[in-house]
């Protein structure tokens, strides 16, 4: 492998290797979204929430006099959190009252764990092409990385 093509190798895998770090995060975390609600009438709490893909949690927050909104979701109030049942056949779980449809989440489920294998996969061969005479890796790891993405 030429050194020009060497350095471009390694950029490309160090943004890789960032990519990876931020999907496991997004994967593993429960902070993909963050619901926090204007305050229109004035009352003594609020409830906000946060969910990831496997579970959601609801927070009851202190409101003082001055502030309009509800957040931001780590300051001190009651906190609740349950689990999305997403393979548990014939239940049905509730966010604030409205139904989630079930198939959506087990596929988002699904899919995040198959574009994970994918990416792993993909930097594995890209970091076995480092070795002499191994460039035909990168093919594979590029289209690896089209999987998951």
């Amino acid at each position: 492998m030429s050194p020009t093509k060497a350095l471009k190798v390694r950029v490309a895998l160090l943004c890789i290797l960032v990519g990876i770090v931020l999907a496991l995060v997004a994967v593993v975390t429960d902070h993909w979204a963050v619901l926090s609600p204007h305050v229109e009438h004035h009352n003594a709490t609020c409830e906000a929430a946060h969910f990831g893909l496997w579970r959601i949690c609801t927070k009851r927050i202190f409101v003082g006099d001055k502030e309009r909104s509800c957040g931001p979701i780590t300051l001190p109030g009651e906190k609740n959190c349950s689990y999305f049942r997403h393979f548990n056949p014939g239940e049905s779980s509730e966010i604030f009252e409205v139904t989630t449809q079930k198939e959506y989440s087990i596929s988002a489920a699904a899919i995040a764990i198959f574009s994970l294998a994918f990416i792993i996969v993909g930097t594995l061969c890209a970091l076995l092409s480092f070795r002499k005479k191994r460039d035909y890796l990168l093919r594979p790891a590029a289209m690896f990385y089209i999987f998951a993405g």
